[in-house]
């Protein structure tokens, strides 16, 4: 039984969508696709409501998504968008023609059964069981004050694959973050190895095609994190530059130990109050004066 609780539009379509129309001539083969979000794993068990605001072109695909309503929790706005994106709903007609329009979806994540939060957190105790060896590492000492090396070696090897490789595997499977050191961006990957930050030195960098691997690590008293560079440069004075300025980081701060055992509900990340958000202009019709602009004039489909 899934976790997400998904309004389908045929239910509350609205006679300006042209429900049941077929797609236009010239449009992709196939029908509707509007597909539920996959719950989150990193977040399970929490609940939230996010209003998307979608524009569709004259075929019904989605061209822009904007966060009307946010659901107080990034892991499920960011689940929401994601799906969205690939959706496929019926194009408005106007006129017997069909239109651009503008759309407005509220995506509900239901909190989960205690039956499915048994089920998810066997599974992740599973994969943690295998993880977890390869997260301990040999004691670090600390200095006075308890901080540690900005950079500390990692001992596991760095995948396989050239620096471009690597960044093209990181640009397709991880999943960007905020922050990262020195404006590089960062993704994480998670895979039977651990949970992994990639930093990318790209574009115009003078060590660039390269990149840092940080990995969590626990030494029985702490936890820590431990890097890993592949430079991709052609100049190795580039590289010797880039080895030189990672290990000049700041000093790291260490956190608890790693536990062998997870908890059986790890506890969510604090819930931000929902925050409206202005909606952009529609790429789709910039100069037609009827071009859609406010979700509520001609909804396609709207739940409550």
């Amino acid at each position: 039984m899934s976790a997400v609780l998904f309004a389908a539009p045929v239910a509350a379509q609205s006679i300006d969508a042209g429900a049941g129309a077929p797609m236009p001539a010239g449009c992709p083969s196939g029908g509707q696709s509007w597909p539920p979000p996959k719950y989150p794993t990193e977040i399970f068990g929490a609940a939230g409501t996010v209003t998307l605001v979608l524009d569709l072109d004259r075929c019904g695909q989605v061209d822009q998504v904007w966060i009307e309503t946010d659901s107080g929790y990034e892991a499920l706005d960011r689940a929401a968008v994601e799906t969205a994106k690939k959706w496929r709903l019926t194009p408005e007609y106007r006129d017997g023609a069909a239109v651009p329009s503008r759309v407005r979806v509220p995506v509900d994540f239901v909190r989960p059964s205690p039956e499915q939060m048994a089920a998810q957190q066997a599974r992740a105790q599973a994969k943690w069981d295998q993880v977890w060896p390869l997260a301990q590492v040999p004691e670090v000492a600390a200095a006075r004050d308890g901080s540690l090396d900005g950079f500390l070696p990692d001992a596991l090897p760095m995948e396989e694959g050239s620096a471009v490789e690597l960044i093209a595997r990181a640009r397709r499977e991880g999943r960007e973050l905020s922050g990262g050191e020195l404006g590089w961006p960062a993704l994480r990957i998670t895979d039977d190895r651990g949970a992994f930050q990639w930093l990318l030195i790209e574009d115009s960098h003078p060590a660039a095609p390269s990149l840092v691997r940080q990995r969590l690590v626990s030494d029985g008293k702490k936890s820590f994190y431990v890097s890993r560079v592949l430079c991709g440069a052609a100049k190795a004075t580039a590289c010797a530059k880039l080895d030189r300025t990672v290990r000049d980081w700041p000093r790291q701060r260490p956190g608890p130990a790693m536990p062998q055992q997870l908890s059986a509900e790890p506890p969510l990340p604090p819930r931000q109050t929902p925050s409206q958000r202005p909606l952009g202009p529609s790429r789709l019709a910039p100069d037609d004066p009827k071009a859609p602009s406010d979700p509520t004039a001609r909804p396609a489909w709207q739940r409550g």
